[in-house]
């Protein structure tokens, strides 16, 4: 089948996409719709399957966390260091509890953006192969 909907007319999709509830999910999900439809183009985008868009989601969060882990780790090997230097504990330590509440926070909010993207992601292809 060949297919007359634009990139234009599939950003229009997606921008017209429902933010009502003005969350970051929704946001986050607008605009990785808009990123991918710019770079890759509607027409291979529509072909993504629902399986392949999990898994750049989850490799994308598995980069992310990593970061995070790593980044922490690394602060914690500073703060040992230079309490071994000054013979005494610092005040000011990494909150580990917060930092592990944000991570759970932004996983949360990142899966509601993996949702929402996938129908934004349905909607487009539906109006891809149903109207043009």
């Amino acid at each position: 089948m060949v297919s007359f909907m634009t990139n234009s007319e599939a950003i229009k999709i997606i921008i017209s996409h429902d933010r009502t509830a003005n969350c970051l999910s929704s946001e986050c999900a607008v605009n990785m719709c808009l990123v991918d439809v710019s770079s890759y183009g509607v027409d291979e985008w529509v072909t993504w399957s629902n399986q392949s868009v999990m898994e750049i989601f989850r490799n994308t969060a598995d980069e992310v966390l990593s970061d995070i882990m790593n980044e922490v780790e690394s602060r914690s090997a500073g703060e040992d260091i230079i309490d071994e230097l000054l013979g005494t504990a610092q005040t000011e330590r990494i909150d580990y509890k917060q930092a592990l509440v944000g991570m759970k926070e932004g996983s949360l909010r990142y899966f509601k953006a993996l949702s929402i993207y996938t129908k934004i992601h349905e909607n487009v292809k539906e109006k891809y192969y149903l109207e043009y």
